[in-house]
């Protein structure tokens, strides 16, 4: 068992391991073993990690605005972890692991460099031991884990100047997921570390309705614009397998053994020919050639572009997105001008096309996802259900719709169809034509 003595930096990692388990924290990460002696030379001390006192939890909430109850919820999980000892000191390691380099720069997210990323153990027992003080150990332990990096994204926000607005509107995404858990649990925590931890390395950004990660493009196609007329046709990457249907093989579970097909891809110096994918989601079994003297590639698997993401809270209000794409635009080319993107890529449970058949055309949903070429991806309906309905049961029989967008999906499952997510992308050059539709008008 760890000494109660937080001068002494040099607890063996074994020792500390022991103790963690003996708390029921089973299935440590590997980089806590390969941290813990680095991170333990550092270790301030339970009593003087300024990110465990009441004062600074008030500071921060000046940009997190979180409900009182958070709060409250806040103050005891830093005081539990303040009077003990091996919890401080888990709580250090992560901290250490997570915050102590400075923030690169947007840009760094396309280097060869990969984030860090690991499994946090099971903290069940330790939710049981601590569950009479009305908190979840698990959601309040990862949420001041986060807080705590917070000092290092306010000065990378200082040093680029980044606008308030934008900063609290990027922050807003810890209240909406806190609330979300305690609707759930009906107590306070924070379950999507993971997710909002691209909030806190400078990665994302909110630009009014919308967020954005400058990342590369993952659609398994190339995307081409005819150098006279402007249209843009995409072909899928070689090698995909695709059912009858023209969703990739495997969506919702679903396999298609007999109609499925494999898409093909070749070029050379004057041709490119290939498996044409609709900008209505599906891949088509026919086979395009293109010149290249009239075709240029605008967009293929690695380019550089901004992936959106569709915050929760708020309506998806068309004219809203369509000046939160702008936006982004110009908020990269001022704050981070050396970041190059050709477009735009998402995927969503709202970029099933199945919603324009089950939809009326002027709905919210159904007119976003018309601004942009929608292509194929392996999902499944999960997203879609936790979305509208907040799970996905075994039954949708005993469902109850009250609103028309689950009624509308309800009656269209029922008849024995699957939702599923999909996929876009919008070019840069072609925001000019927000409003018009220009991949899916003709």
């Amino acid at each position: 068992m760890i000494a109660a003595n937080n001068n002494d930096k040099n607890i063996k990692y074994d020792e500390f391991g022991d103790f963690i388990c003996s708390l029921g924290i089973k299935n440590l990460p590997d980089i806590w073993g390969t941290m813990w002696d680095e991170a333990q030379k550092a270790y301030p001390g339970e009593q003087n990690m300024k990110f465990l006192t009441q004062e600074f939890i008030s500071e921060v909430n000046k940009y997190l605005k979180l409900p009182e109850g958070a709060i409250d919820a806040f103050n005891i999980a830093v005081n539990i972890i303040k009077n003990n000892e091996a919890l401080a000191r888990l709580l250090w390691l992560n901290h250490y692991i997570l915050f102590k380099d400075e923030i690169e720069g947007a840009s760094n997210v396309l280097s060869d460099k990969k984030p860090v990323r690991f499994t946090f153990p099971d903290f069940s027992q330790p939710d049981a031991d601590f569950s009479r003080e009305g908190i979840s150990f698990s959601g309040m332990f990862l949420a001041v884990l986060l807080i705590s990096g917070l000092p290092r994204l306010l000065k990378f926000y200082g040093k680029h100047g980044i606008p308030e607005r934008v900063i609290l509107d990027t922050l807003s995404d810890i209240d909406i997921w806190m609330r979300d858990y305690y609707d759930k649990n009906k107590v306070w925590g924070l379950r999507e570390f993971w997710w909002i931890y691209n909030h806190f390395s400078g990665r994302l950004f909110r630009i009014g309705r919308l967020q954005f990660i400058h990342a590369r493009f993952t659609g398994d196609l190339k995307a081409f614009r005819n150098i006279n007329t402007g249209k843009v046709i995409s072909l899928s990457n070689a090698g995909i397998k695709f059912r009858t249907d023209g969703l990739v093989d495997g969506t919702n579970d679903i396999y298609d053994p007999e109609g499925g097909w494999v898409s093909d891809y070749w070029e050379d110096e004057n041709t490119v020919r290939g498996n044409p994918i609709s900008p209505l989601g599906y891949a088509e079994n026919r086979t395009i050639e293109l010149s290249k003297k009239e075709w240029k590639e605008v967009l293929s698997k690695g380019s550089p572009v901004l992936d959106v993401h569709i915050a929760a809270g708020s309506k998806l209000s068309h004219e809203a997105c369509g000046e939160s794409f702008k936006s982004s635009v110009e908020f990269f080319n001022k704050y981070f001008p050396e970041i190059e993107f050709c477009g735009f890529m998402c995927t969503s449970w709202l970029l099933d096309s199945q919603f324009q058949k089950i939809l009326s055309w002027d709905t919210n949903i159904v007119k976003f996802q018309r601004e942009f070429y929608l292509y194929p991806v392996k999902s499944n309906d999960v997203q879609t259900f936790e979305r509208v309905f907040n799970s996905r049961p075994d039954d949708i029989e005993n469902l109850k719709a009250e609103t028309s967008l689950q009624k509308a999906i309800l009656d269209y499952v029922r008849k024995g169809n699957k939702m599923h997510a999909g996929a876009m992308f919008l070019l840069k050059d072609d925001l000019k034509h927000w409003g018009s539709a220009i991949y899916q008008k003709d």
